[in-house]
């Protein structure tokens, strides 16, 4: 089966999961930098929230070979196993002030994004784009979002200033900013080399650090947080570099380090190429963070 006939199929034959009354659905969803998914959503009846579970690894399975009816019982034993970790009442999405708290910002690329941000509210900044999102669970290890769409504006009779403001407040509120030595986070880490061992905390300049939040997810937002590069850059006493790892963190460097910028750009794009997932990339620019004025420019 093509592609769309496999989703197809999948949908009209996992209805049994839901139960009686229940229903299924394919949601088709644009990710970050315009990866788009389907995914199955199995709600059974007398629920209002239901985990989504993508299908295009199901489906590269069952080129390899995987049988469909195997598949099925796949998606059937990871509904079970999700349907009930989620459990915050979703009519706080129906009105602002109930979700105006959970709001929070994260940032994307611009240009991989412009088919994404036809639909969502999003202020531009350099060659990224911050759009916003509902941090609906973030206990117990788990991290439930929904992303904030254009439609979601007109239903709460809003504007994008007034989610931009609440996004402001909540965001280094709900998720704390916190720096990191490169050399440190690889603290007894090591690898074997010709049967001897190798620390690779000694391979990491000294003067790398690790820009995130606590939950390390979307953490290259911290950049906008208010006051952190600023008193960070005037803890080393020198302006900064800005790596742009991924969405989920960003890289450190005193302007004071021996790289050249050249070297960093480069630096940015290899990893952006061969060890970030294509989801994930931020960016291949270089930033540079001016504590004089206060800011960050490419």
């Amino acid at each position: 089966m093509e592609y769309k006939e496999f989703v197809e199929y999948i949908k009209m034959n996992a209805g049994y999961i839901a139960g009686e009354g229940g229903n299924i659905t394919i949601n088709h969803v644009i990710k970050n930098n315009g990866c788009e998914m389907d995914g199955l959503v199995i709600m059974e009846k007398g629920k209002d929230i239901a985990p989504t579970i993508y299908l295009d690894s199901f489906y590269e399975l069952y080129t390899n070979g995987e049988n469909i009816k195997n598949i099925i019982r796949q998606i059937e034993v990871i509904y079970e196993q999700n349907k009930n970790n989620v459990t915050f009442d979703v009519n706080i999405l129906k009105h602002f002030d109930t979700i105006k708290d959970k709001i929070v910002y994260k940032v994307v690329n611009y240009r991989s994004n412009e088919k994404l941000l036809e639909q969502v509210p999003h202020k531009r900044i350099l060659d990224l784009a911050v759009v916003f999102y509902c941090l609906l669970d973030n206990e117990y290890g788990r991290s439930a979002t929904a992303l904030i769409y254009n439609n979601n504006l007109k239903n709460w009779d809003v504007t994008i200033d007034d989610v931009y403001k609440a996004a402001l407040k909540n965001t280094p509120d709900l998720l704390h900013s916190k720096i990191s030595s490169m050399a440190a986070l690889f603290e007894k880490c090591g690898v074997n080399v010709d049967g001897e061992e190798v620390d690779l905390k000694d391979y990491v300049p000294s003067d790398m650090y690790v820009l995130t939040n606590e939950s390390k997810l979307n953490g290259a937002a911290c950049i906008l947080y208010e006051n952190v590069l600023y008193d960070f850059a005037q803890k080393l006493g020198a302006d900064l570099y800005i790596l742009p790892s991924s969405v989920h963190e960003v890289i450190l460097l005193p302007k004071l380090s021996v790289f050249e910028k050249d070297e960093l750009v480069n630096m940015v794009k290899e990893v952006n190429t061969e060890g970030v997932a294509a989801d994930e990339v931020l960016s291949d620019h270089v930033y540079e963070y001016n504590r004089t004025e206060r800011l960050i420019t490419m």
